[in-house]
């Protein structure tokens, strides 16, 4: 078995279908806001929620860094539900190495509660833990395609000097013929090292394939460190022990 088979299967066990549910034209609003800093806005989000009584909900962001001339490291978002009266009621972190200057970054995720309450929109912060002169790259995702499930298949490439770790992440936005995001796939590591200059294949999959309308592109990003972030595994300049 190939390194990239490996990789395929550990992807495709990791990344796996979520449950049904409500079609997009019943989701609860948005709102996105990033007042901490102004350096890195929420230019699309989207919330799939599962109705009425549902615990349970997707959400899927895209995040730009403005600056031509900076790059941002350690950047969390805090995703929280609000129900209809604006009281927030759960939450969801997550945290990227590296987004570089002018670059956009799409990330998913999902909030889960225990509460009786409704969620009718989510605010999501964005924080960044330090900058740095411009000169950092993510890995480049190529050959996105759409499958006939609504699910996606790529590639990815280390283009870095040292390994790609197994930590590394991907994360996938599903759109819409209009572009509104319908599906998403939270953040699953690679589980395997890529080696300098070596393209290997994925699958990443979401919900949309069982809601209306149906996928008709994807946003794939690649966090290269993951959680080995700001170690020495990690092989983004300002990111590693």
């Amino acid at each position: 078995m190939t390194r990239a088979g490996n990789l395929r299967r550990s992807v495709r066990r990791a990344i796996v279908s979520l449950a049904v549910l409500s079609a997009v034209a019943s989701a609860p609003t948005t709102d996105a806001a990033s007042h901490k800093t102004p350096q890195v806005v929420v230019t699309k989000s989207g919330l799939i929620g599962g109705g009425a009584g549902s615990d349970y909900a997707e959400y899927g962001l895209v995040r730009r860094n403005q600056s031509l001339t900076t790059d941002v490291l350690g950047v969390t978002v805090d995703v929280q539900a609000r129900d209809s009266r604006g009281r927030a009621f759960t939450s969801d972190e997550q945290t990227i190495t590296v987004i570089p200057a002018g670059t956009s970054f799409a990330v998913g995720g999902s909030l889960i509660w225990d509460v009786s309450l409704n969620v009718a929109r989510i605010t999501a912060v964005v924080h960044v833990a330090k900058t740095a002169p411009k000169g950092r790259r993510l890995p480049p995702v190529k050959h996105v395609a759409v499958t006939s499930d609504g699910d996606a298949t790529a590639s990815l490439t280390n283009p870095y000097r040292k390994p790609l770790p197994g930590s590394a992440t991907i994360y996938g936005v599903f759109l819409d013929g209009a572009g509104r995001i319908v599906a998403s796939s939270g953040g699953q590591t690679t589980d395997a090292i890529i080696q300098p200059g070596q393209t290997v294949p994925f699958d990443v999959s979401g919900n949309a394939a069982l809601t209306a309308p149906a996928t008709a592109s994807v946003l794939i990003s690649i966090d290269p460190c993951g959680y080995r972030a700001f170690t020495p595994a990690c092989p983004i300049k300002g990111a590693a022990g």
